[in-house]
């Protein structure tokens, strides 16, 4: 009986000690400058401001907050900024953004607005170091073309700016091009959701892959704030994290309140440019 306890305990030790070194982050690098800010998600847009359109940037210039945008690549591999990976529900038009050259997206209306599909290059000329970017990678599974490209613009780039993704293999290609890079994951509870519901988003859910890539912030949906590897890593590491996405200064209090540093809001505008202010 007494060798069957030692075996368990010596166990669930490494079992501790495996869980984690899986959840664990990277250090932190630069990020006391980032976590406490506010993130315009997709920029500043309204009912009249279309979601990452130039206008919705410039908006969020202008205001002072930090822009949340996401890059993908055009069938012309030119880096651009649109969320979906198809059109239809942002610009009406059916097919994948990755179907169309970047000249043919420029001319697609976002939303019924004059504005079209921006490339990364137009939207980092505009914001030109003004306010601090928070560059999300849309890549799929096995393909780091959009990381890579994303990585060799922002190297030249001379405003401040984090990377993150829900693809942690993204995050490590960026690290690998970017050696001082401050790059973060994103993650919520994919369990939720039935098409989620397999072993790869569980392990993505638990962020068992920080081990992937060791990210220096955790962005995570603010509603699912009780996960506990999320506050394990907050609180037995220290690490920062990024709630998304805050809807309302109640969400923007409660996420406060549940350890959050930084926040991405849209359908309202935070009374100050810094979290730590309020």
């Amino acid at each position: 009986m007494e060798i069957a306890l030692i075996v368990i305990g010596i166990l669930l030790i490494i079992l501790t000690a495996l869980y984690l070194f899986l959840i664990a982050p990277g250090a932190p690098r630069d990020i006391d400058k980032f976590k406490s800010l506010y993130y315009a998600h997709r920029g500043l847009h309204s009912d009249t401001v279309a979601e990452n359109s130039m206008t919705a940037f410039r908006l969020a210039v202008e205001a002072g907050f930090g822009i949340e945008l996401d890059v993908r690549l055009s069938s012309d591999n030119v880096l651009v900024v649109f969320h979906d990976d198809t059109l239809d529900r942002v610009a009406g038009v059916e097919g994948r953004v990755d179907a169309f050259t970047a000249e043919e997206l420029s001319k697609m209306s976002l939303s019924g607005t004059e504005d079209g599909v921006p490339t990364f290059r137009e939207v980092l000329e505009l914001v030109d170091g003004k306010v601090p970017l928070l560059v999300e990678i849309k890549e799929d599974a096995g393909n780091s073309a959009v990381s890579t490209k994303a990585a060799e613009m922002l190297a030249q780039y001379k405003g401040d700016y984090i990377v993150e993704s829900f693809n942690p293999l993204s995050i490590a290609n960026v690290k690998k091009h970017l050696q001082n890079v401050t790059a973060g994951v994103l993650s919520h509870r994919y369990m939720d959701f039935e098409k989620y519901r397999k072993p790869l988003y569980f392990l993505l859910q638990c962020l068992f892959l920080n081990a992937v890539c060791r990210p220096a912030f955790i962005a995570y949906d603010h509603r699912h704030y009780s996960s506990l590897s999320l506050r394990i890593a907050r609180r037995l590491f220290g690490a920062a994290t990024v709630a998304w996405t805050v809807r309302s200064p109640e969400e923007e209090a409660a996420a406060k309140a549940h350890g959050f540093d930084g926040i991405i809001f849209e359908n309202y505008i935070p009374s100050l440019g810094s979290s730590e202010e309020n």
